[in-house]
């Protein structure tokens, strides 16, 4: 039985280590810049949702606050509504009262 020696597992792991620095550097050549361009592309639409999120929710905060503008005329509005039929139906009344005494 023969043993391996360290030196030769040395060796080994850095020849091995040489291998998988050369097999990265192909891998660069070959598919690095579409990778880096794809990368790049990516981030720019990162960018795009990020913008398009700040400006819906600005939007959506805009017409949040129209809203309750429109809601609270619309209850100033219902409020100047029926405190005119209460002055109308008061003066029905009264003028029912004195169309009744003889």
């Amino acid at each position: 039985m023969t043993a391996t020696s360290i030196n030769a597992l040395r060796n080994r792991t850095n020849s091995q280590d040489e291998v998988d620095d050369r097999m990265d550097q192909v891998r660069d050549l070959l598919v690095g810049d579409h990778i880096r361009s794809s990368e790049a592309r990516l981030n720019v639409l990162e960018a795009r949702v990020r913008d398009m999120e700040t400006n819906f929710s600005r939007q959506i905060d805009a017409i949040s606050l129209r809203m309750e503008a429109l809601a609270g005329e619309v209850n100033n509005e219902h409020r100047t509504a029926f405190n005119e039929l209460a002055s109308n139906i008061s003066e029905l009344g009264e003028s029912i009262r004195r169309i009744a005494k003889p």
